[in-house]
């Protein structure tokens, strides 16, 4: 008892210390609280006018979020208000898209889109941007910029011949004042969200990979184990192409690399659960995989490609044929799949209770959920459907492919231990033997001289004298020896062999064994379970005082 108390204290400190180190290492997935104010027209007041040198005219809202009263076209607007939002490190963000602006602070210029025009408020004549902007413009405030006057000017719209025309509306950017710090800390917790993943995955992979090679170096290439670090691989890749900063370490590729490497995955897993398989049933999920594969990578696993639809219900189709194929390997006795099937129904039980449990909790999100999920199956895509239930069967299978890997290892180290064990015996049976034989010599050196003496008495006619003779020989511990100990050959090789290294060690033992030639336990299990009993019992022998040593059975 006292041992599994220790035991049980040891792993929760282990459990504790893994938790808490963990918690640090995902400390960072979180980006801090941040401080955003939206500064936007329709949220906030601003003045909205137009100037020209020192002549401002107001410009009228239109009941929406636009203003009117321009008096040219393509004439510069302006809009500013008193900064009375306080935040750290202050950043302005616009979301101009093809409009240009110039940005003031108590009529300092902090940023414009047009350095050629140096002018100030009201002296300023911006052009509309032959091109769009991908991010919104991002400018930094000083630290006193508390109760200053921000200005931003903003160009009006161009005709279908580019050239200025009389707009009847116009519409401030939406303006956003943050906190600098909150907009690092969300790339830094993007990085971790992203990385973490993408290394657990490059690990498994790797893990795998080892075992392939390990298992190669003694002589047993399992193919499966090196496609299944395939999909450990492409698995890794998904977290990084989804990262938003992708495109700036990579330029984009013509493909969805985020969709191609999850139905890569998928095909690799499809092919380890085939080759984890028996009989012909297997070239089900080998056919199915090589189908999925082909037309994901021919239709690039563009959404709007015919191919790539194909390519997604092949998917749903090679999954559903797993999890039925695993309960049939199952119940023929395949031991991968013995411990897969369980698992799968555990993951899939598991996932499905965790979204009741969240819509349950959040209605709002279970109908989110709901039309999703119908909205892609009426547009050909069920992707939510299927990356899920891929993501489980995935989990399923990395659990059950370690756990067999660890089982036919301990496998394997048994089988060698048996093997010493088996060794061991034949080595003390044929010393044995050798011993027996000895003896045997010795018995019929001597019992030349036995027959000799009594050839001598008989010719004196002593028949008292004979008598005593052969009584002696009679009490001699050699003629009395019993030729075994049980009828059963393999437990009396293990009793010859094991009680005779206890005699050479001074162990006296009493034995009764009263076994039938043959019983139903395998001797391959019988006779290392018997040693094993008989080896404890000599070294605890060993260890007992000198003169109690004895043993009975």
């Amino acid at each position: 008892m006292r041992r599994w108390i220790i035991r049980g204290a040891a792993a929760f400190m282990v459990l504790l210390l893994c938790g808490f180190f963990a918690a640090a290492l995902l400390f960072f997935t979180q980006p801090m609280t941040e401080q955003t104010f939206d500064l936007s027209v329709e949220t906030v007041q601003w003045e909205v006018y137009i100037q020209e040198g020192q002549q401002r005219t107001d410009l009228l809202p239109d009941g929406d979020i636009g203003y009117t009263g321009l008096s040219a076209p393509g004439q510069t607007f302006y809009f500013s208000r008193i900064l009375t939002e306080e935040v750290e490190s202050p950043v302005l963000y616009l979301d101009t898209v093809n409009r240009s602006v110039a940005v003031f602070l108590d009529g300092e210029r902090l940023y414009t889109d047009c350095p050629e025009q140096s002018g100030g408020v009201g002296e300023l004549t911006l052009p509309m941007l032959g091109w769009d902007r991908l991010e919104p413009v991002e400018i930094t405030l000083p630290p006193d910029y508390l109760g200053k006057t921000l200005t931003i000017a903003q160009s009006t719209g161009l005709g279908e011949k580019q050239i200025p025309e009389m707009e009847p509306t116009v519409y401030p950017c939406t303006v956003t004042l943050s906190c600098g710090y909150a907009y690092e800390s969300g790339i830094v917790a993007e990085s971790f969200r992203t990385a973490i993943p993408a290394a657990l995955c490059f690990v498994l992979g790797l893990l795998l990979s080892t075992a392939f090679l390990w298992q190669s170096f003694r002589g047993r290439w399992d193919i499966g184990l090196f496609i299944f670090s395939l999909a450990a691989f492409f698995l890794m890749l998904v977290p990084l192409g989804a990262a938003s900063f992708f495109g700036h370490y990579l330029p984009y590729p013509e493909v969805d690399l985020n969709a191609l490497s999850r139905a890569l995955c998928l095909t690799s897993l499809l092919l380890f659960l085939g080759s984890r398989g028996n009989g012909r049933l297997r070239w089900i999920l080998w056919g199915t995989a090589a189908l999925h594969g082909l037309t994901a990578l021919l239709g690039r696993a563009s959404a709007t490609s015919l191919l790539t639809v194909v390519s997604e219900y092949l998917g749903l189709l090679g999954l559903l044929a797993a999890a039925v194929l695993s309960l049939v390997w199952r119940k023929r006795g395949n031991g991968f799949y013995w411990l897969f099937s369980p698992l799968l129904l555990a993951v899939l039980g598991m996932g499905l209770a965790v979204c009741g449990v969240h819509a349950a909790a959040d209605p709002t999100w279970g109908r989110e959920l709901m039309i999703h999920l119908r909205t892609g199956f009426q547009n050909g895509l069920p992707r939510f459907l299927l990356w899920s239930w891929s993501a489980l069967t995935m989990a399923a299978g990395i659990l059950a492919a370690f756990i067999d890997l660890f089982r036919r290892e301990s496998q394997r180290r048994t089988e060698e231990r048996l093997l010493l064990q088996r060794g061991e015996l034949i080595r003390e049976n044929y010393e044995n033997l050798r011993k027996h034989n000895e003896e045997i010599q010795t018995l019929r050196h001597d019992l030349r001289h036995h027959v000799t003496a009594l050839q001598g008495l008989c010719r004196e006619g002593d028949m008292g004298e004979i008598q005593k003779y052969l009584e002696s020989l009679s009490q001699r511990p050699e003629l009395n020896r019993s030729n075994g100990y049980t009828v059963h050959p393999a437990v009396d090789t293990v009793l010859t062999a094991m009680l005779a290294r206890g005699a050479e060690t001074g162990v006296r033992a009493e034995v009764r064994v009263e076994l039938p030639p043959e019983l139903h336990i395998p001797n391959s299990d019988l006779c290392p379970l018997l040693m094993n009993l008989l080896e404890n019992a000599l070294e605890a022998n060993e260890k007992a005082p000198r003169g109690r040593r004895s043993g009975s059975g």
